[in-house]
């Protein structure tokens, strides 16, 4: 029997999925008698890639590629958290979320049985990256929504010590800068353009901004969990890609900004390395206000904090 255009799709997804780097797009597995590919994560029964009709449209001639997932908990998906997400990354396509079950689509023609014309990269391109960036937002969103109620102690403390918040709200800090936008201090010179912006095949900008005085983009990278040679090498990437293809061809500059925690010397050397890159620390702290009681002694505010 002979091979099918969404098998020959599928079998390209499947490829570059595992070439990314990103171990959870390195789970994908193709599905030849189904015509679909699929991926894993802890947190989800299932994860399916498939063309299909517009499910959510309703339009018989509308064809979509279609990312179908399956929580195994209600709780692993905040229902609108995610819309906002995927509005905030400008990724594209539409959504539909019934209770633990995720239904991204992607139109690429029109046609009931119009083949995808993968006598054509860019078109090819445009659908795998599409669905990488989908992916990834969708991985993240489950992450965070699995650690965040999670909270650490340092190994060996004793009981009582204080509670160390940085790794369960860290999952949120890039929504938590996304969101208080406009009330923070340093940003308020820059412009925010968008987060999880794609920069090729190099990956996504954790956040994309614009000095609004000078008209040069700043491109800001969270470490997070990553080491200092890996945010170093992905905010320099993400620059030089900046610069070729948006700051270029206007005229003006690129330069990078990298939040984290707490720096180590080999993290500082490389951002003095670069005099357009900058290097800032955060604090996460939660504070516990007394409501005043009648007839009781007034207590202090308590603060729990990670500084």
């Amino acid at each position: 029997m002979p091979r099918s255009w969404q098998e020959d799709f599928f079998e390209r997804l499947v490829t570059v999925s595992r070439q990314t780097g990103d171990p959870r797009l390195a789970s994908a597995k193709l599905h030849p008698r189904k015509k679909t590919a699929s991926f894993t994560h802890s947190e989800v029964s299932w994860i399916e890639c498939v063309f299909d009709t517009n499910r959510i449209s309703g339009n018989p001639n509308s064809q979509v590629l279609v990312v179908k997932c399956a929580a195994k908990r209600g709780t692993d998906v905040d229902g609108p958290l995610l819309e906002r997400e995927l509005k905030q990354a400008q990724i594209g396509g539409e959504v539909r979320i019934d209770e633990s079950l995720v239904v991204l689509q992607y139109r690429w023609g029109y046609g009931h049985d119009e083949p995808f014309p993968l006598h054509e990269p860019r078109r090819v391109g445009e659908v795998i990256d599409w669905t990488h960036a989908a992916l990834r937002l969708l991985f993240g969103h489950l992450d965070r929504q699995r650690n965040v109620v999670t909270v650490t102690t340092a190994s060996g403390t004793e009981t009582g010590a204080p509670v160390d918040f940085t790794l369960a709200l860290e999952k949120y800090l890039e929504d938590l800068l996304v969101q208080g936008w406009d009330s923070l201090g340093w940003t308020t010179a820059l412009q925010y353009l968008g987060r999880q912006v794609p920069c090729g095949d190099l990956g996504f900008i954790d956040i994309l901004a614009k000095d609004r005085s000078t008209g040069d983009f700043v491109v800001i990278e969270l470490k997070r969990d990553r080491s200092d040679d890996e945010v170093v090498g992905q905010l320099s990437r993400y620059m030089g890609w900046i610069k070729e293809h948006r700051a270029g061809p206007t005229g003006v500059r690129v330069r990078g900004i990298i939040v984290v925690h707490e720096f180590t010397l080999k993290l500082r050397a490389a951002a003095m390395a670069h005099e357009n890159v900058q290097l800032y620390t955060y604090n996460l702290a939660i504070a516990l206000h007394p409501v005043a009681l009648p007839g009781r002694n007034q207590t202090d505010t308590v603060k729990c904090s990670n500084a």
